[in-house]
């Protein structure tokens, strides 16, 4: 099948595919209460989507331990909770499924480390659905930086202006843009204030994208 004016689809996974940002926000606070502190959800959010949010996150509050403790304890966190707690979003699976049946090249450009994006795509039952996954783990720039979406394409061997990303965080958002990409947008409850920064289109969840809606995309 050929989508009209995309020669590939790119999916972010947290906020896209999966609603890992509870699973994030949960783990963060988790650390946090070691040392008697939290964050709200208003004040999580700009640091959401990132490469290095945790990191960011650590530095703003002050925390007082060697910043690899606290990357050593969230990763792990997060990898439990992403094998026993992933849930997908509404449409993710069904949208993933018919465009890897139709024959489209699909693939992911997450922020996330390696091992969280496979064991969370594992456990969604999409693993196997993605030509090309590509991590945090594999770029040494973060969103909104392009690195991630230009070696993604590249990966495809599919010139970026001819993919289509989807995206839910400001910062993935400006990347893909950046790399020369469509964007389309999908809320989450965790974006659901943020202000976009203009994406082609914007949709509340993945059921709202067939692919007739892909067929009859221009680009």
């Amino acid at each position: 099948m050929t989508l009209a004016g995309f020669a590939a689809v790119i999916f972010d996974m947290d906020g896209v595919l999966v609603d890992g940002e509870p699973l994030h926000f949960q783990a963060v606070n988790e650390l946090l209460s070691e040392e008697g502190l939290s964050i709200s959800l208003e004040a999580y959010k700009p640091y959401m989507g990132t490469k290095t949010g945790w990191q960011d996150m650590a530095r703003d509050l002050g925390l007082r331990r060697p910043l690899d403790e606290y990357a050593a304890r969230y990763r792990e966190l997060m990898l439990e909770k992403y094998r026993a707690h992933a849930v997908p979003l509404p449409g993710a699976g069904e949208l993933v499924t018919s465009l890897a049946s139709a024959g489209v090249p699909l693939a992911v450009a997450s922020s996330s480390i390696r091992p969280w994006v496979e064991a969370c795509l594992e456990r969604l039952g999409l693993l196997d659905a993605f030509d090309v996954i590509v991590t945090g783990s594999e770029v040494l720039e973060g969103k909104p930086h392009p690195e991630i979406y230009l070696l993604t394409a590249k990966r495809l061997e599919t010139p970026a202006p001819a993919c289509l990303a989807f995206e839910d965080a400001p910062a993935g958002i400006l990347s893909a843009r950046a790399a020369g990409m469509t964007v389309w947008a999908v809320r989450t409850e965790y974006t659901r204030g943020l202000p976009l920064p203009d994406p082609d289109r914007e949709f509340e969840s993945l059921t709202q994208v067939d692919l007739g809606l892909l067929i009859g995309a221009a680009a």
